[in-house]
């Protein structure tokens, strides 16, 4: 670049293209490993040739003898309020020399800033005035620079060689930092308003040159303190409106653990970030981790989750109920802190003075399988396996209560947590799809916890345990004539499809190429394709919805616990079979459906069950139907909508289900998995988030894969 500020004296300089704008990771001693300038692709560098930027032994080297220009290195870093950054500092400025080290927001608005001098000082601006950094440095020595900077506090705390030497106000609030700026000296700011527009003398001294300073930066690493989860292209805080929006939605008359004022604190240090061009989508999305966070309950034992606000006389200590601990793992998996869901499980097996719970045998359990599907979020052998006997006792007390002679399991309705059903009763006890698909399921895990934990034995136990349930699954439960798994009673089948027919996909139970004409059924209006969602039993069947209103009736009505079900088997069948005789379309139109039927008064609203056809919750405005915590949902955006899709090694398959031409965009971002943070990123032509058109995935920040289709990705960490 070439450019004049006389029109006769022309200054020259260098200037590495693409210019960066946004990061998606924090600096990490940079530079290092580096030969070239142009290998530092997250940084901007000016170099004119009177004032050169180089690399020397992993470390900047800012040289200037321009009376007028400098060289300047800029870090461009994701938006923070909370910043810590250090560097290592080495001066040796001539007369006129000087360093300028800033600290700016995406505009360039600089809030803090280090002015290295001629006459050996460091300081640091505060308003009008100037903090002391070190007084009388000496040049070429090296110095350790930490600050501390808080958007909050508008103060920045400086630290030299590990002691602390100021702190100063802002210079100029800002809303959050995004650049780390080191310049040999004052910005341009001639010419002016009041420069003549006729000049007829040379600037001065614009033909010669200054004694030559050199500064030398190194290891500049910066991070974001302020406790929320690191993420690379969204910020919560453009999300925080729908939290403000939905604690007006109410009165609060209950109130919890984290009440509404704290909520949007904890949204954003606990929820993925989920951005898409449809608002309900986002809305609902982020309603769902709202309305969750309200059953948190802290208890002497640690937290436990409730599934109503309200008090129920049948609940287990502290309002507790497991009817829906799967869901809950399901989807808990995903908040940032682990504390929750750790403590959460601990209350259900240790918390009746060191044992389980009570009531959890009043209801079906695939908790072993969801604690495993966490563990593949997580990769937390050490909590996982701390409840891996707690888990056998559970498994071995189903075995003795509800195992039959031939091996199957029967259950009751209501133990289901399905009351009402065509196929039983609330005081049936059939051989239902549920508690054994969940057992099946259960062995499946248990067997590779024990593989995990070094135990073959047990693994190979629990591993014939599965197998021969799923082969008894095949031969009792399969019917042939309607095609579909079915309720058994007695010696016969219950002759009715109804939802709890899929959820042996829900565990990928069935073998590949089996029974693909089930899922027909999602897509048949005399089927399960309702106008509101998806139905519990078939419409076409004469029983369908014929157990009245109000008593919590599975007969056909739509159940967000069973949608959740049906769902995941859905993603599961699309993902793991080979010729799937449905398609992504088919999952993101039943997506939007669920969607659109959690609404109620025109608010967003989650209750119990609601009418097929008209999308009226059936509970109406009952108190203990409101946020009803009985179902799962960013669960469902997270693995489906977004497709990420965790994995037991040290890998990552990415595989949206969303059809092509649906969305322009989507983003995922400040997902916790394996220890890293993943980044998911669809951008149809670039414009949206500005890294690229396409899919991306980013790990921690940086770009691991592309692709220009939803094609499976697959990662290794």
């Amino acid at each position: 670049v070439t450019y004049s500020n006389n029109k006769k004296d022309i200054w020259v300089s260098r200037i590495a293209v693409p210019v960066v704008l946004q990061a998606t990771s924090h600096a990490s001693a940079e530079p290092h490993d580096v030969s070239k300038l142009s290998d530092l692709k997250k940084w901007n560098i000016y170099s004119p040739l009177f004032a050169p930027v180089k690399l020397s032994d992993n470390k900047f080297v800012l040289s200037d003898t321009d009376p007028y220009d400098y060289a300047k290195v800029e870090r461009v870093i994701p938006s923070t309020k909370e910043l810590v950054a250090e560097f290592s500092l080495a001066a040796n400025p001539q007369p006129n020399g000087s360093l300028h080290i800033e600290f700016a927001d995406a505009e360039g608005s600089v809030c803090s800033k280090i002015v290295v001098d001629d006459a050996f000082s460091m300081s640091v601006k505060g308003g009008a005035r100037y903090g002391s950094l070190v007084k009388n440095y000496q040049p070429n020595r090296t110095y350790r620079i930490r600050v501390e900077l808080s958007c909050a506090l508008h103060q920045a705390v400086y630290y030299v060689d590990g002691k602390k030497a100021c702190t100063r106000m802002f210079d100029t609030p800002v809303g959050s930092i995004c650049r780390v700026i080191f310049r040999t000296g004052q910005l341009f700011d001639k010419p002016d308003h009041n420069t003549p527009a006729d000049q007829y003398d040379d600037m001065p001294r614009a033909d010669e040159t200054d004694a030559l300073s050199v500064f030398e930066v190194s290891e500049l690493t910066t991070a974001n303190i302020d406790g929320r989860p690191s993420t690379s292209v969204l910020n919560y805080d453009d999300f925080a409106s729908y939290a403000t929006y939905f604690n007006g939605m109410e009165d609060e008359n209950i109130l919890t653990d984290i009440p509404n004022s704290k909520a949007s604190e904890w949204m954003a240090r606990n929820v993925p970030l989920f951005d898409c061009p449809q608002e309900n989508f986002r809305q609902i999305y982020y309603y769902r981790w709202w309305s969750l966070r309200k059953h948190i309950e802290r208890t002497p034992v640690g937290y436990g989750m409730t599934e109503f606000l309200v008090r129920r006389s049948y609940a287990d200590l502290y309002n507790l109920i497991a009817c829906a601990i799967g869901h809950h793992v399901m989807e808990m998996r995903w908040a940032r802190d682990t504390t929750y869901l750790h403590q959460i499980l601990r209350t259900w097996y240790f918390g009746n003075n060191g044992h389980a719970m009570n009531k959890m045998k009043n209801f079906s359990s695939w908790n072993p399988a969801a604690v495993y599907e966490a563990y593949r979020v997580s990769a937390d052998t050490s909590f996982t396996l701390s409840l891996l006997s707690s888990l056998d006792e559970e498994y071995a007390r189903w075995q003795r209560t509800n195992r039959l002679d031939n091996g199957l399991y029967w259950q009751g309705d209501v133990q289901d947590g399905m009351e009402e059903s065509i196929s039983g009763g609330r005081k049936k006890k059939f051989v239902r799809p549920t508690i054994n698909s969940y057992m099946a399921a259960n062995a499946q895990a248990l067997a590779a916890l024990h593989a995990l934990a070094g135990n073959v034995a047990q693994s190979d136990s629990y591993t014939q345990d599965c197998k021969e349930l799923k082969s008894l699954i095949e031969k009792y439960l399969w019917s042939d004539k309607d095609n579909f798994y079915e309720t058994r009673r007695a010696d016969t089948l219950a002759c009715v499809r109804e939802a709890i027919g899929y959820i042996p996909w829900y565990f990928s139970l069935p073998e590949a190429g089996q029974h693909d004409k089930a899922w027909l059924q999602v897509v048949d209006t005399k089927g399960f394709a309702a106008p509101y969602g998806l139905t519990t039993a078939e419409m076409r069947h004469p029983q369908f919805r014929s157990h009245g209103v109000g008593k919590c009736e599975w007969d056909g009505a739509i159940w967000p616990f069973a949608t959740s079900q049906t769902l995941t088997a859905m993603i599961n069948y699309l993902n793991g079979y080979p010729s799937p005789v449905i398609s992504d379309s088919t999952f993101f139109r039943q997506m939007e459906l669920y969607v659109e039927s959690q609404y109620h008064r025109g608010r967003p609203y989650i209750g119990e069950y609601l009418d097929e056809q008209t999308g009226a919750w059936l509970m109406g405005d009952r108190e203990r139907s409101r946020y009803y915590n009985h179902s799962t949902f960013a669960d469902l955006i997270i693995t489906g909508i977004c497709g990420l899709r965790p994995q037991v090694d040290n890998s990552l398959i990415v595989r949206p289900l969303i059809p092509q031409d649906k969305w322009d965009y989507f983003c995922l971002d400040g997902v916790d998995y394996h220890g890293h943070v993943i980044t998911i990123v669809w951008d149809k032509d670039g414009s949206r988030y500005n890294h690229g058109k396409g899919i991306s995935v980013l790990v921690d920040g940086e770009v691991v894969a592309r692709g220009d289709s939803f094609a499976p990705l697959k990662i290794k960490l």
